[in-house]
């Protein structure tokens, strides 16, 4: 200790614990950002999850209300979906899907279906117009009745962090028809 006293200022500076509250806040800074980032980012997420769900509620709640439709109507529900997903846009990385599923005996077959709202490069889920439709239960379907679904697909892509992967989100929604029991479209194909 002597020796340190000797030395002047470089022995001050030895001697000075001023700053060891920086050190140590140079080791927990990291863990801090990192925390802050996965905690918007997780947030980010589940938002967009609760946007797409109340999407695909929007868009069939919205055909199901009529009898008929026609391709520029649903350009206009395609519009609102927008809307609904704001902050988000479906732009590039989204898209939604609405298909008419009608049982006239047998299997559910997907009558009519329209893609829009973004360019996202999707297949619905749900099957293709005129083929068998995939759906979770049958029954949800009755004879000579029709039911409409909503599907919205996401491309999710974190912001800063790879706390969540990169992966291409699906919800659904199913409504029947209130006016009658098929909602038509009269220029879909």
């Amino acid at each position: 200790m002597q020796f340190i006293r000797s030395l002047g200022i470089p022995g001050r500076l030895l001697r000075s614990d001023r700053g060891g509250v920086m050190i140590e806040f140079g080791f927990a800074m990291p863990v801090l950002i990192l925390l802050m980032l996965g905690g918007v980012e997780i947030g980010r997420y589940v938002l967009l999850h609760q946007k797409l769900d109340r999407t695909a509620m929007t868009v069939s709640d919205l055909v199901a209300r009529v009898q008929n439709v026609t391709i520029a109507e649903v350009d206009t529900i395609f519009t609102a979906a927008n809307l609904v997903m704001e902050p988000f846009t479906f732009a590039s990385e989204g898209a939604v899907v609405i298909s008419s599923v009608k049982r006239d005996s047998g299997s559910p077959k997907v009558i009519w279906q329209r893609t829009g709202a973004g360019t996202l490069s999707i297949t619905s889920a749900v099957g293709t117009p005129g083929g068998n439709a995939t759906i979770s239960d049958n029954d949800l379907v009755d004879d000579d009745q029709a039911i409409i679904i909503g599907e919205t697909y996401y491309q999710y892509t974190p912001w800063f962090i790879d706390l969540i992967p990169t992966t291409t989100l699906r919800h659904i929604a199913v409504f029947r028809p209130r006016l009658s029991g098929e909602v038509t479209c009269d220029d879909c194909p």
